[in-house]
């Protein structure tokens, strides 16, 4: 088991994440996802892992902003390869720029998310740190079921969850809920191995906080108990008293 630097969350998941396993973030646009990789991610890097962040929800410019807004020393961990990052969405912005106003969005989409370059960039990385603790972030996969074929995806995918068995990894995905279809909600969650699910709270205007819940863990039934999270400055701060 590996600690997720979240002392709620490790406490709530039984010790951390096991190695190799392939984990789901799921929840509504806002309710903290991206945070919380984050945060899962500077722990890692401290505690020696090495971290590949597929950027396709914001920019790798921005991921680091906000990790290093945390103390972590960003620059040093790249400059020693234990960080890496695939900016799609910075490659997403240039690629529209250039061919502004000849192609449609769809084609733009395509010329980006090009799977065989994602397994490439994985493969290169997972070999070139065989043996080490690893850990593969892809923020998120909602767009590419928007753009492209669902058999597609799962079929990366499953391509991604070989991968972490053959490299001992963590692999985790971001997945934004009632946006897709709810078949496709229900097929990525027993995909995963496991599965925490991010509920924003109902209120008007910006949330800042909201319900974490333990979907799936294995093939045993967690608790239907939910935590409540903050989103702060410091990242997500999950209560540690349970939801009665």
């Amino acid at each position: 088991m590996e600690p997720t630097g979240i002392k709620v969350l490790d406490d709530l998941l039984g010790g951390g994440f096991p190695r190799p396993s392939a984990v789901g973030i799921t929840g509504p646009v806002g309710s903290g996802k991206s945070t919380l990789v984050k945060q899962i991610a500077a722990a890692a890097l401290e505690r020696d892992f090495r971290v590949q962040y597929f950027a396709v929800d914001e920019s790798a410019e921005d991921v680091k902003d906000t990790i290093a807004s945390w103390g972590v020393d960003v620059s040093r961990y790249e400059s020693e390869g234990k960080l890496s990052f695939v900016d799609m969405f910075a490659l997403g912005v240039e690629r529209l720029a250039e061919s502004y106003p000849m192609e449609q969005p769809e084609q733009i989409v395509d010329s980006t998310m090009k799977f065989s370059d994602l397994i490439a960039q994985g493969r290169s990385f997972t070999l070139k740190h065989l043996g080490k603790k690893t850990m593969g972030i892809m923020d998120s996969l909602t767009p590419f079921f928007l753009m492209v074929e669902a058999k597609k995806v799962f079929q990366y995918g499953q391509v991604l969850k070989y991968a972490t068995r053959f490299a001992k990894s963590i692999g985790i995905a971001t997945l934004h809920t009632h946006v897709l279809d709810e078949t496709i909600e229900n097929a990525m969650v027993n995909f995963a191995d496991i599965v925490l699910d991010m509920e924003k709270r109902k209120s008007e205007g910006v949330s800042h906080g909201g319900t974490l819940r333990l979907v799936k863990m294995g093939k045993t039934a967690p608790a239907s108990r939910g935590y409540y999270y903050e989103m702060t400055e410091n990242g997500i701060d999950i209560s540690t008293a349970p939801m009665i």
